[in-house]
């Protein structure tokens, strides 16, 4: 581990002290993410968004006599410049006096999904960090651009409201450490602007051109066309995102109630009477779901919704039109009969 600490850290320009990203962060940390201005760990890359952020905390830190943010910079060693970028982050907070920490990840020594290894290292070094400096929050540079695209790989994906409503402003990575998003509501063009009102500069990752990578060709051939059609559509995703939050957590509380907890596989069909077919649907999903995780995109209205219907629909039939069975995708299956409704996954 390599840390640089000090007590205050170098001014930054008055352009950037004044820009609304200062405010738009320390807003968004209290109102949004819950942080109350105590210790803050923030994750930096080295690019435009993460610079931004961090210097955007250490400002606000600094007019509200809070403690001051450190940085912590997780190499994952899987591309050629991987070092240069540490050593560039490094130097950036030693300039600064920002207090530093390092950490070296190797998400290419395990076996399967390269990505999702990487991205769980980084939040379990981040968290670690965050740990042994009694920090209750690491803030992450996710912005609008990439919330956007987080839904529309949602959308084609074919997810329901748990994809749509993207990535939220806060969620928990740790007993007492969340992660939180302050930047969700600005735009990527705005972290490179405030890094230039700040006076610096920024490391860029090849990645974010290799057109094979999903993300990247989102960024380079459709988000530019949504936005000729809806201008600022990056930055009002957030807002939709939200609105689909509020949503899912409605609906949630909805099916915790009527159909419990995720993993159980077995209702009386007089607790769902009355529900919409939508909402029997939906706790049909999750509950085939939690069985099939690896099934979601088999589960759609074709397959929940006869099986809702017959459930909502025979509860006030004669008991000649039960019991039925569904058989579905992944080797489950559902009975219903005049009184319960039964999910059977394979042994």
């Amino acid at each position: 581990m390599v840390e640089v600490a000090s007590s205050t850290a170098r001014r930054v320009p008055l352009p950037a002290r004044r820009h609304w990203l200062t405010g738009e962060v320390a807003r968004r940390l209290r109102d949004s993410c819950g942080v109350d201005g105590g210790g803050l760990v923030v994750g930096v890359s080295g690019g435009a968004d993460s610079v931004a952020l961090l210097f955007a905390c250490v400002t606000a830190a600094e007019r509200d006599g809070t403690s001051m943010p450190r940085a912590v910079h997780v190499n994952h060693h899987l591309r050629e410049g991987a070092d240069d970028d540490a050593a560039f982050v490094e130097n950036l907070c030693e300039t600064h006096r920002i207090p530093f920490h390092a950490r070296d990840v190797y998400p290419g020594l395990r076996r399967g999904n390269t990505a999702e290894h990487a991205r769980t290292l980084r939040y379990e070094a981040l968290a670690d960090v965050a740990r042994s400096q009694r920090a209750g929050a690491v803030a992450v540079a996710h912005h609008g651009d990439d919330q956007l695209e987080t839904m529309l790989i949602a959308l084609g994906r074919g997810t329901g409201a748990d994809g749509l409503a993207g990535m939220p402003w806060r969620r928990s990575i740790a007993d007492g450490v969340a992660l939180v998003r302050p930047l969700l509501a600005a735009r990527a063009t705005d972290c490179a602007e405030y890094c230039r009102c700040a006076g610096v500069t920024w490391r860029d990752d090849p990645g974010n051109r290799d057109r094979d990578r999903v993300r990247a060709r989102l960024r380079q051939d459709v988000i530019p066309v949504l936005e000729e059609l809806w201008p600022d559509a990056p930055r009002r995703a957030t807002g939709a995102a939200d609105a689909v939050d509020t949503a899912r957590a409605a609906l949630t509380a909805v099916l915790d109630e009527r159909f419990g907890p995720p993993d159980r596989r077995a209702w009386a069909r007089a607790d769902l009477a009355g529900l919409p077919v939508s909402v029997v649907a939906a706790g049909l999903r999750r509950a085939a779901l939690d069985a099939a995780p690896d099934r979601s995109d088999d589960f759609g209205r074709r397959v929940l919704e006869p099986a809702a219907s017959a459930i909502l629909g025979s509860a006030i039939a004669p008991p000649a039109a039960a019991p039925k069975r569904f058989d579905w995708p992944g080797g489950l299956r559902l009975h219903v009969d005049t009184r319960a409704v039964r999910l059977v996954a394979p042994e």
